[in-house]
């Protein structure tokens, strides 16, 4: 009943937190960019970008998971410099669903966000299967992103450059789609390769890329649940 009720008591945070609310309407702007900017600025260059949609459409959707994680980081920046987390040590809550709770919201709240954002923008037909898998694993990116702020900043202002620089590096991944071959792994250590990766597979289709859609997924799911407990377990050995 305690940890229900915490439940509840985090989501009204959450609302009433302006950041927080900006992150659910963030989706809305981002799908809005795929299903009128780019069309519009078809129309008045006279040209078409469906080469690209593949990569407009990764990028779109991998920004979902950096804006929610940059929140969860900040959220859990205020609490370390509020030392919430030293009291939740000898509260009957513990630090694990504490913090774990945070992150738990923060993926829901991602994957139904990304899912909203490639089936909104409308550039590629995309099967629910595809939607859903896609969104899956990347929306690990923000729980993810919202650790790694943490494990390198000890304030909000480490934090804020520390999100800026991991928002930089959405720059990989991206790049990652133009290639075919085997160079395409040097992207590889982004997590967020791996969902962009079997995005524009499902749009290119099979045979382009390196590997298949299904093996995107499946070693991109494993790669970014060893990363997120490893960077947890960082985390939690800076809060001893």
């Amino acid at each position: 009943m305690l940890h229900l009720s915490y439940a509840g008591f985090e989501l009204r945070k959450w609302w009433r937190d302006s950041m927080s609310r900006f992150m659910l309407l963030y989706p809305l702007l981002l799908g809005a960019v795929g299903r009128f900017i780019i069309p519009f600025a078809e129309n008045q260059s006279g040209t078409t970008f469906a080469l690209y949609y593949h990569v407009i459409l990764a990028t779109l959707a991998l920004m979902v998971g950096r804006i929610g994680g940059a929140v969860v980081a900040f959220s859990i920046l205020d609490d370390r410099d509020d030392n919430v987390l030293f009291s939740v040590q000898v509260a009957p809550l513990s630090v694990e669903f504490f913090i774990g709770l945070k992150l738990f919201l923060v993926f829901v709240l991602t994957w139904v966000g990304t899912a909203f954002v490639l089936w909104f923008a409308n550039l590629v037909p995309l099967p629910a299967g595809v939607i859903l898998g896609t969104s899956f694993l990347a929306a690990f990116g923000a729980p993810l992103a919202a650790l790694l702020i943490n494990c390198v900043s000890k304030n909000k202002v480490e934090g804020f450059a520390a999100m800026k620089s991991l928002g930089a590096l959405l720059i990989f991944p991206v790049a990652a789609l133009f290639f075919v071959d085997i160079k395409e792994f040097l992207f590889a250590l982004d997590p967020a390769f791996w969902p962009a990766k079997a995005l524009s597979t499902a749009i290119l289709g099979e045979g382009i890329h390196q590997l298949g859609y299904t093996t995107y997924l499946a070693l991109g799911l494993v790669y970014v649940a060893a990363a997120t407990v490893l960077a947890y377990r960082v985390f939690k050995r800076r809060l001893i």
